[in-house]
């Protein structure tokens, strides 16, 4: 790494500290933001001289003070852009994209689905065309899809006809959008992290376990508050494990004690790796009754001490939106280039 990239990094490093702090924050002043993240005051000045150039920032006023000269008072813009989540899922038989826009608050501000025959590349484009048509102020798209990208094409995805499609290549070509494509486990997990955060218990790693209907077993993994993607973004592809009982499509067939056993091999694998403190379960082909069992089989291979908090939550959608969302705000990744 040269010298270069490092202060870069350092720079964007203090930027989005100070971002963090002023996107909770009502109104602020240069010093109230210098004394809470530590930055000497010149660089708190510079960081938000710089954000309110560009429309981020917004100035309200001096504020008097009976000692020294008046302060100047800022408030976040939340409308500076808005962030546009869009996620395929499907009903049955149905299919359709899911989609949600955002101010910077992280407020949603509109949210539909759009029923389809099947999922193509064309109705990402058709919906994108929509809705920019409805709000101009849309500058970021995060997509997330059931399967990996490597080198910019989509693999391992449940949506067929996605497979080896340059999805965010082939967008940016029809817009100017900033586009940013996601696993839905990591989006899940980050979803997930984030709102542990607001209720102030962030695990210091969290990993995400899904058995959904119609699908194989996925993952999405968090260290230390970001998201861990590994080198090609492969991290997670639990369906490639070694399972004892042999291919996990044929496992799946053969109803939930199956599923349970090896839902308990991929927390093992976890724990004796990564040792996390939560293990969260979703997804159709589980349920809250079935966590106690689970944990039964991992206490077979893996002393108690050492495994994971485990629970099960129903309801993950709402979690893959925000997760969407809060990627595309913060790019949370950890130990990759991606």
């Amino acid at each position: 790494m040269n010298k270069i990239s490092t202060v870069n990094q350092i720079k964007e490093s203090n930027i989005q500290l100070v971002r963090n702090i002023i996107q909770n924050s009502t109104e602020f002043t240069k010093h109230t933001i210098s004394e809470t993240t530590g930055l000497s005051f010149a660089t708190t000045s510079n960081i938000v001289n710089q954000l309110q150039k560009n429309g981020e920032v917004l100035f309200l006023g001096n504020i008097t003070s009976k000692l020294g000269r008046p302060a100047a008072s800022y408030v976040y813009n939340k409308d500076f852009i808005h962030i546009c989540c869009i996620f395929p899922s499907s009903a049955g038989s149905q299919r359709y994209l899911f989609y949600a826009i955002y101010d910077l608050l992280g407020n949603c501000l509109d949210q539909n689905m759009v029923w389809l025959d099947d999922v193509t590349y064309e109705s990402f484009e058709t919906l994108v065309d929509t809705l920019l048509e409805k709000d101009p102020n849309i500058k970021r798209v995060s997509i997330g899809i059931p399967g990996y990208c490597d080198d910019s094409h989509i693999h391992s995805c449940t949506l067929t006809n996605l497979n080896g499609c340059d999805l965010i290549g082939m967008l940016k070509e029809h817009f100017t959008c900033e586009f940013t494509l996601e696993n839905n486990m990591n989006a899940i997990a980050y979803g997930l992290y984030h709102a542990r955060k607001e209720h102030q218990n962030p695990p210091a790693s969290l990993v995400v376990v899904s058995f959904f209907e119609g699908s194989g077993p996925g993952s999405g993994i968090i260290i230390d508050g970001k998201l861990y993607l590994g080198k090609s973004g492969f991290a997670g592809e639990v369906p490639f494990l070694p399972y004892t009982d042999g291919d996990i499509y044929d496992i799946i067939k053969r109803g939930p004690e199956a599923i349970a056993k090896s839902t308990a091999q991929i927390i093992i694998s976890y724990s004796a790796i990564l040792n996390p403190e939560v293990c969260v379960l979703t997804g159709e082909n589980l349920s809250s009754s079935m966590c106690s069992h689970i944990l039964d089989y991992c206490r077979r291979t893996i002393p108690e001490q050492h495994l994971p908090e485990i629970s099960y939550i129903a309801n993950y959608n709402r979690h893959y939106q925000n997760g969407l969302f809060w990627i595309s705000l913060n790019r949370p990744y950890f130990g990759s280039s991606l």
